[in-house]
């Protein structure tokens, strides 16, 4: 979802690919027939006769004549819990995301009902809605008591489209290749060192050679040079790993045909007190010596060679940063997960992240939302204990 489509969709009706919610649904702690609602309108688009993705947005209210009016909500659903309560009801998987958007200042929830072979239904009674009935969405409105008859339920199945590739973004688990879902949060602290002019320089004496043992003459190595900037390096160490947390993507194929050269990109804006960072550009721990005989890596070197998949790329200027993540090649059931990389979040409560997936497969991009949640502490370091937490490292 995007600014433009979001937009255009406030001055359609509703119909068979659209509906709107004034409130958001009652889902945690609501009672079975609650749920059920929720359920009957995402079963009743799956079902719709439509040639396009349907959508509900939340917190948004229709006016008659007019461009619908945004409400806002003050609370999300968790898109991972909503997949598997709906996916644990159904025949057959059901493709649908939740994703929180954010418009005019204010939060709307969306959710997306891809295109997919039907008919679905659910394998036992939930609430209202009975096993094995095939609720559909007619006009503006899904009604239970009357769902697809067997004529239309026996059409279901011509002219499917199966050809389009159906591809899931979510947060990964760092060390294991488990999803996250949508969502992420941590604890993080933005610690305010000293300003650089502000910080001495260190002034330590080099490293000496020994010759002997019968003149014990002791030289300074000329393989090793005074670091100056060793508490200014350590300054800046210290903001990283005090800010900086790392986040892994997951890129699952939950679709029924391989998806072909797969991209996805995530845009952040320099003005939303965000700033993602590859794990190679990560402060070394500083070293009070420079050893002049090491010569650089040839770092990225394989990001120059050849993109591989799951690897991260970070392009940056002014107004924004944008990632991408090369994913290659997916068959149907396929995931890959994508390097480690960093972000630093500067400000306590919710970012809402918003980006695209490309493929060969798909006619446009397909859009998705994740969030990122945190609480920062604020804290300061003196150029004393500065000076003392440097002293404690090691040659």
């Amino acid at each position: 979802m995007n600014k433009e489509l979001f937009e255009s969709l406030l001055y359609e009706g509703e119909s068979t690919t659209l509906d709107f919610k004034a409130q958001q649904y009652k889902f945690a702690r609501a009672t079975e027939e609650e749920k059920a609602e929720l359920l009957k309108d995402i079963l009743g688009f799956v079902n719709a006769w439509r040639r396009a993705s349907a959508y509900i947005l939340i917190g948004v209210k229709q006016v008659a004549g007019a461009r619908a009016r945004v409400l806002g909500i003050s609370e999300h659903l968790d898109d991972h819990s909503l997949q598997q309560f709906v996916n644990n009801l159904t025949n057959q998987p059901v493709r649908f995301q939740y994703a929180p958007f954010g418009f005019e200042g204010k939060q709307v929830g969306i959710i997306c009902v891809d295109q997919q072979t039907r008919p679905v239904y659910l394998k036992g009674d939930y609430g209202k809605l009975l096993k094995e009935r095939v609720y559909i969405r007619r006009g503006s409105s899904t009604d239970p008591t009357k769902p697809a008859s067997l004529e239309e339920i026996a059409q279901m199945r011509v002219g499917t489209s199966e050809s389009l590739a159906d591809l899931v973004i979510e947060f990964a688990e760092i060390d294991r290749d488990h999803s996250r879902g949508t969502r992420i949060s941590w604890n993080a602290e933005f610690c305010q060192t000293p300003e650089s002019d502000g910080i001495p320089d260190f002034d330590g004496e080099r490293p000496t050679m020994t010759f002997g043992p019968d003149f014990q003459v002791h030289i300074p190595d000329p393989s090793h040079r005074t670091n100056n900037n060793f508490y200014r390096e350590m300054a800046n160490y210290e903001f990283v790993r005090r800010l900086f947390r790392p986040v892994r993507f997951l890129v699952t194929n939950v679709g029924q045909i391989s998806a072909k050269n797969v991209r996805a990109e995530l845009v952040i804006s320099t003005g939303d007190g965000v700033v993602p960072m590859l794990e190679s550009k990560l402060p070394d721990i500083p070293k009070r010596y420079e050893y002049l005989l090491v010569t650089p890596a040839m770092a990225g070197l394989r990001s120059v060679i050849r993109p591989e998949p799951g690897e991260v790329r970070i392009d940056q200027n002014q107004d924004r940063f944008k990632l991408e993540i090369e994913c290659g090649d997916l068959q149907p059931g396929r995931k890959i997960w994508s390097d480690k990389f960093y972000i630093g979040k500067a400000t306590n409560g919710d970012v809402l992240l918003n980006g695209l997936i490309y493929s060969d497969n798909l006619p446009e991009p397909k859009s998705f939302s994740l969030i990122l949640s945190g609480e920062v502490k604020q804290s300061k370091l003196t150029t004393e204990e500065l000076i003392s937490l440097a002293e404690q490292i090691g040659d």
